[in-house]
Parts: C-alpha cells; sequence; structure tokens
C-alpha cells in the first residue's frame, strides 16, 4: 500500500482517500498461492506390460489431414510409456482403432490388456 501512496503523489487523478487502506486483492492473493502438487502414489502405477492402458480421443482439428483426419486416439502403456496414435476421420472409429490396437499389442506381447 506505502507504493500506492508514492504513485498518487506522482500522477493527477488519482485518488486513494477513497479506498480503504485494509482493503484485500483477492487476484493478488491467489497469485502468491503456491501450486500443489499432486501426490505421487506408486500403488497406482502399472507394474507390468498392458495392466493399465491409457487413451484419449481428441478432436475436432480445424484442419484435416492429407487422408481426411479430423481426430486421432491414443493408446498408452502405464509400465512402458510406449504410445500407440491412430488417426480417425470421425469418432465413430475409435472402438475399431481400439479393436486393431488390442490385435497389434496381443500379437507382438502376447499379453492381453487388463485395464484400459
Amino acid at each position: 500500500m506505502t507504493s500506492l501512496l508514492k504513485l498518487e503523489k506522482m500522477v493527477n487523478g488519482m485518488n486513494l482517500k477513497k479506498m480503504p487502506l485494509h482493503h484485500v486483492c483477492e487476484a493478488c492473493i491467489e497469485s502468491k498461492h503456491q501450486r500443489t502438487y499432486f501426490p505421487k502414489d506408486e500403488t497406482t502405477r502399472a507394474s507390468k506390460l498392458l495392466e493399465l492402458v491409457h487413451s484419449d480421443v481428441c478432436g475436432s482439428m480445424k484442419t484435416t489431414s492429407y487422408g481426411g483426419a479430423r481426430y486421432f486416439v491414443t493408446f498408452i502403456n502405464d509400465f512402458s510409456r510406449k504410445t500407440h496414435v491412430y488417426l480417425l476421420k470421425a469418432k465413430g472409429e475409435v472402438f475399431d482403432k481400439f479393436k486393431a490396437y488390442t490385435a497389434l499389442v496381443d500379437n507382438q506381447i502376447g499379453m492381453k490388456i487388463k485395464s484400459l
């Protein structure tokens, strides 16, 4: 507040007498808060390949790919962090891409997905 009082003397038209001195600026307080980090819980991590697979669908993109895709779906193996990305022309293709991913990893690794 002392900085504002000094500033009031330097500029014309600024009147701090109307503003209470005990004014609390919520935005200032929130901007000074430290971010709390998400706790690392090692029990939620997979201990084997394909024990846990994360997936997400993204789109629709403004620009289509050369093949006409406007969406994509990702499959991420939690244990190895290996990621597979499939391009989609429509969201309705997600299940077909999931079946293709399942067949691929089953053939390559010889294991089934336990949790998606």
